[in-house]
This record gives C-alpha cells, structure tokens and sequence, in this order.
C-alpha cells in the first residue's frame, strides 16, 4: 500500500473512532450518526487531496493536522489557540514572570494582529507602542492571517536582537515603521510601592498583571507601606492586561471579608463556579482607590468588578477593556501540547457581564491620547520608586518634572477629602 494511502487509512480509523465513541453518544438526541460521518468525510477527504496534489513534496501529516487545529480554534473567538509543544513551554514561562522579547499582550481583533497593552517600562514601551496599534507587518512580512502564537514567535527572540514592526496607531491611517531592540522582560507584578502624600498618609501600589506570586508581593508592599503609616491605598490597575483567574480571586480576598468575588457560567454545569471571600488574611478596612482604563483588562477587570459591587473602593479613570471569557488550558498529552479555549464567561458579583462592554469607572477622569502617551514617556523614564508628590507635582529626588498624572492626582485629592470628613464627622 502507497504510504500516502496508509496514512490515510491511519486517520480514518482515528477520526472513525473519535466521533463513535466520544462525540456520537453525547449528541445522539441532536444529530444522526450519517451528519457526523458526512462531515468526517470531508475532512478526510481534504487530507487526502492535500497530500496527493500539493505541489510541494508531501506534507506531513502532523503538519496539516497542526494548522487544521490552529484555523479551528481561531475561528471561534480572538483568545482560543492550539498551542503545540514548543509555545506551551513558552506560555509556562510567561506565567512566571520573564521572557526574551519586546514586552506586548496582543491579540488577533476584527482578524487584525492588534496591541491589547504594552508592559510598562519594556522594549516595546520605551519605543511608543500603544495600546489599540495595529501591527500590520513585522520584519515586513504582512500579519494578514496570522495566529496568535506565530505573532508572538516572530516577535519574540534573543537579547539584543532587532524587530521592526510596522504599526497603525488607533485613530491613524498612515502606518509607522517601529525598531525595537529586544531584551530580558522580567515582568514585576508590584511596583511603585510607596506613600504619595505624607500627610494624610495615601499609599499607592501598581499592578503590572497577575501572575503566581502577585498577591505574596502585594502582601509585603502593603506591610512596608503601614509601617510607614499608610491611612489609606491607591491600587493602579492601568495597562493589566490581566493573567492568572485563581490571583485575581485571591486578590480581591484581601480586600473583601465575604460574599461573591467573582462567577463563571459555561456550557456545562461543570464549569460554573462561584469563589467566595474569607475573613482571613483579610486587610484592614482603608480607604481604596482602583486607577483603571481601557489597558486594564480580563484579571483586573475582576478586581475592578468585584471591589466596586462591593462598594469596597471606588474606580477612578476611563473604562476597562472588556475581556470577560475564561480560557482553560487543556492538555493534549500524545502530542504534549495544549488547547487554550475559552469554557466560561465570567459574571461580577452583581451579575453583570462584562466582556466587550467594559466596567465604567465610579469617577471618570478622561485623558486626551497626546494625555495618555505622555503617561507612557512618563512612567517609562521615571523609576517609580523613587517618585514623590508635591502639591499636585511628582518629582524624583531632585528633578523636577512638568508632568502631572491627571488620574492619580485626583485619586489623592479625593482621599484626602475622605479623611477630612473622617475627622469631623468623628470617623468610623
């Protein structure tokens, strides 16, 4: 037998099996057996013609079946990807905070490779990549098409390496070609720890995303910022693309001393779930400030959703994304890959749905885009850390900047009318 015909063979049995066994019985009461069969066919058919008549030698099967994997879970909505052995060891790393490349979250949007958020203070932040570009060519080769995971392994690639992406900025017709030097991208979930008014005691504590050790982190900011006396916190939620479900819940528990944190509903009674706050470990009842806009997506938004149900804080800023799904991580052990496919949507507290809306802040501060990419320069320059306000001014150490933070500086006014009141009311 030809080997091209017993590779043929092989997946009709295997294809055969699949829809007897596993997919027949579960949806006996819908279809008849002849629709599957049918569509298995077709399928096989497909393979077969492929491998008889593409003009290159014979693809390989492993290699047809891969994309065929890829073009299934891209079709279905922009989150869902195959991902083979080699980007599964990749998605691990990026869990775990460091990865060689430029420092973006992208996502396929209306079928354009597009920048959901820089990570402040990378490669890609530093040269002006915005959040909403849409990355039309990298290294000149278009993205018409592309999956998700073949964007990210363009993009990424040793230290000190170049790529040139060629972005379209929202709002923009004409496309800017960008050079960016890769680099180490270690992604520090806390940063900027520290107080931002000494006299009335505000602590402010920035959230880059959700990975595993965020909330262990934020627990140590939090503990050096009352040593210092901190009355009351800023928690900045801006550009977080979001990360780990499981941080965001355990996040939103030391804010809340019970109830609901966050719900997710699927197609199976299996995949809903309800996580619920517990008074332990809970922190003291401050005054909380979550500074959130349209970079704040997926995890933050279930802080955001959670914290202002609650009415445990109040939101400052623009609106947040809109991710509201929950993608599973699905292993494929014959093949050691993964299925990374959305199974549930998620639900805030009050039971609103969030995905493609957003959540509106409870204090809308708008900034104007020449507003929001100064934010950019500016947080990319100045080490956080260092930063201190004065009258409304930051400065670090000595130098003087002319740069306000319109969102963060408001937040402090309005907690510093919150301990105004406080005192003469008698406080509670």
């Amino acid at each position: 037998m030809p080997r091209g015909c017993f590779k043929i063979v092989l997946i009709t049995l295997f294809v055969v099996s699949v829809g007897m066994f596993n997919l027949y019985a579960e949806t006996e009461k819908k279809y008849n057996s002849e629709d599957y069969f049918r569509n298995f066919e077709e399928f096989v058919k497909v393979i077969k013609e492929i491998q008889d008549k593409y003009v290159v030698a014979e693809v390989e099967l492993k290699e047809i079946l891969k994309n065929a994997y890829r073009g299934i879970l891209s079709g279905l909505d922009n989150y869902s990807q195959f991902i083979d052995s080699d980007n599964l060891e990749e998605l691990k790393i990026e869990t775990e905070g460091q990865f060689d490349g430029l420092g973006i979250e992208v996502i396929i949007q209306n079928g354009i490779l597009t920048v959901l958020t820089p990570i402040v203070d990378s490669p890609a932040f530093r040269a002006g990549i915005l959040i909403g570009d849409r990355i039309i060519k990298i290294n000149g080769e278009s993205t018409k098409n592309i999956t998700i995971r073949e964007a990210i392994k363009m993009l990424r690639g040793k230290t000190n390496t170049e790529v040139t992406i060629t972005v379209v900025h929202e709002g923009e017709s004409e496309p800017k070609d960008i050079t960016i030097k890769r680099d180490k991208i270690h992604v520090m979930s806390i940063r900027g720890a520290r107080i931002v008014d000494n006299e009335s005691k505000i602590g402010y504590i920035a959230v880059t995303n959700f990975q595993e050790n965020t909330v262990a982190d934020m627990d140590l900011a939090i503990e050096g910022l009352r040593k210092e006396g901190m009355e009351s916190l800023i928690l900045d939620l801006r550009f977080n693309p979001g990360g780990l479900l499981s941080v965001a819940v355990d996040m939103v528990d030391r804010f809340v001393k019970k109830g609901i944190i966050v719900s997710t509903k699927g197609r199976h009674k299996s995949q809903d779930h309800e996580y619920k706050a517990h008074r332990s470990d809970t922190y003291p009842h401050f005054p909380l400030i979550l500074l959130v806009n349209n970079g704040s997506a997926s995890a933050s938004e279930i802080v955001a959703g959670a914290v202002k149900d609650h009415k445990r804080g109040l939101l400052l800023g623009t609106k947040t994304y809109g991710k509201g799904s929950v993608q599973s991580l699905i292993p494929i052990v014959a093949r050691n890959s993964a299925l990374k496919l959305t199974t549930a949507r998620y639900y805030t507290p009050s039971g609103a749905q969030i995905d493609n809306t957003g959540i509106e802040p409870d204090i809308k501060v708008d900034l104007t885009k020449e507003e929001v990419q100064e934010l950019y320069s500016y947080l990319s320059r100045i080490n956080a850390k260092d930063i201190r306000i004065d009258n409304g001014q930051e400065n670090s150490g000595n130098m003087k900047s002319d740069y306000v933070d319109a969102q963060l500086k408001r937040a402090i006014e309005i907690l510093k009318g919150i301990r105004i009141y406080g005192q003469i009311s008698g406080g509670v």
